[in-house]
């Protein structure tokens, strides 16, 4: 089957993948089922972003800030921090020659601010392009969200819906490594047992079979041996006793590449 167009795969690896189109690997998964997890992808991607953009302390703890000195202009008791005394500390920084900000922090019982007084020194952190934005160092780095927590979402998103990608990747791999390292063989098809595949619904779902065949190797022994065949109009030709090319490895594998899978 299709002697005319394999006519051109070399007889000895190693061989370029290349040579068969159906092997590159943008054609394992189809591209309408990535774009739901890409949407997905994105939209976490851009959350945290948004957030260290327009939220204080997220972008005095995600981005590029400096530091200068100031000194407490006044303290004053809140009732802020649970179950605890909280007092409120305004400042005063520089942060250039010639311009002086204010800003204020509540700090609990337990920060080493809590006993400053008027007066006292204090280091003052600033975003460089708007000092508006500051915090005593050190006060409010766990007022920021979780930047991790954002971070690790992208990649739960991914494993969620790898499940649905993995099989058609892994069955390429397996087919590239066969061509590219194995022996060719004509086979002959024993019968083809349709995969179940699930997806969610509405979702662009992948069909594939498993082809059985019988191989008699370049050493003369004969075995069986399980190809992976995505192409439902060739499933629907391949009837028992039908002749294929397959490559196969020489550990015996029971795995093989079914070429005409790969023509196109």
């Amino acid at each position: 089957m299709f002697d005319d167009q394999l006519a051109h795969v070399p007889a000895n690896p190693p061989r370029r993948p290349d040579l068969l189109p159906g092997l590159r690997f943008g054609l394992a998964v189809s591209r309408s089922a990535l774009v739901l997890p890409l949407l997905f992808v994105a939209f976490f991607i851009f959350v945290p972003l948004s957030i260290g953009l327009s939220d204080p302390a997220a972008r005095l703890a995600w981005g590029p800030t400096r530091t200068g000195q100031g000194r407490v202009l006044s303290t004053s008791s809140i009732a802020a921090c649970r179950g605890s005394n909280a007092r409120r500390v305004v400042y005063t920084f520089s942060p250039e020659p010639g311009r002086e900000l204010r800003g204020a922090a509540t700090v609990c019982e337990q920060s080493p601010y809590y006993s400053i007084a008027e007066g006292d020194p204090v280091e003052v952190k600033f975003a460089p392009g708007n000092p508006s934005i500051n915090a005593l160092q050190g006060s409010g780095d766990n007022n920021a969200p979780p930047i991790g927590f954002f971070l690790f979402i992208p990649v739960f998103i991914l494993a969620m819906f790898a499940p649905m990608f993995m099989p058609q990747l892994r069955e390429l791999m397996r087919a590239r490594r066969a061509f590219r390292n194995g022996q060719l063989a004509m086979a002959t098809v024993i019968f083809v047992k349709k995969r179940t595949t699930s997806s969610w619904p509405g979702w662009p779902g992948s069909s594939a079979a498993d082809v059985y065949l019988a191989i008699q190797t370049s050493a003369g022994e004969k075995r069986e041996a399980v190809a992976w065949c995505p192409n439902d109009w060739l499933i629907y030709n391949l009837a028992p006793g039908a002749k294929v090319h397959v490559a196969y490895s020489d550990d015996k594998a029971a795995r093989v590449a079914l070429l005409e899978t790969f023509l196109r």
